[in-house]
């Protein structure tokens, strides 16, 4: 996942409609049309895809008429054009990497199922209450942003209080041996001598 997504611009002669990835837009993509609803509207160059990724990717009240022009301009037939760039801001904003395997993959695996709706939850949950951040940061945040920064937390919690990799003393699924039990038996009695 790359932890700094490049702002996508769709341009239009000297304007350009910038679209920040978040998790606000993932869960607002995802609740109106389910990601699989989104990657097929794209593919088929759907207006109301397109225009709604676009204004959950934006504060810009003119966003929708910038895309209007556009379309009026160019035509529906342009919208494909688009899908690349909009297939990366969907795939940035719901933390998919093209280049690991997908948590879906890695959960199936394991033989648990996997639930886009949990996963962005879970990733609000990271921001808000692991982290300590304000909700509209953590929507504000792409979920690259929210597990690095999650990593760092444990790093420093780690690093204050232990690291829990440490080799105990004491393995209890080790296997002792009869010397050892005698060993063990004699302190226990010992310390029971001193205690009376």
């Amino acid at each position: 996942m790359r932890l700094a997504p490049d702002i996508i611009a769709i341009r239009h002669g000297n304007v350009a409609l910038r679209l920040r990835p978040s998790l606000r837009a993932a869960s607002i993509l995802q609740h109106k049309h389910g990601l699989g609803g989104i990657v097929h509207g794209l593919n088929r160059g759907n207006f109301d895809i397109v225009a709604d990724i676009v204004m959950a990717a934006t504060d810009d009240p003119a966003a929708y008429r910038i895309l209007l022009e556009i379309v009026a301009d160019k035509g529906v037939r342009c919208l494909p054009e688009f899908s690349d760039d909009l297939s990366r801001f969907v795939a940035v904003c719901f933390g998919v990497d093209i280049d690991s395997e997908h948590p879906a993959e890695t959960r199936k695996k394991a033989g648990k199922e996997f639930s886009i709706e949990a996963a962005l939850e879970q990733f609000f949950e990271i921001g808000t209450g692991w982290l300590g951040w304000s909700p509209a940061n953590t929507w504000a945040a792409t979920p690259a942003e929210i597990i690095v920064a999650q990593r760092g937390l444990v790093a420093k919690l780690k690093a204050i209080h232990g690291a829990p990799e440490e080799k105990p003393e004491y393995d209890p699924r080790e296997p002792v041996s009869p010397q050892q039990v005698r060993e063990g038996i004699a302190k226990l009695r010992a310390l029971s001598r001193e205690a009376q």
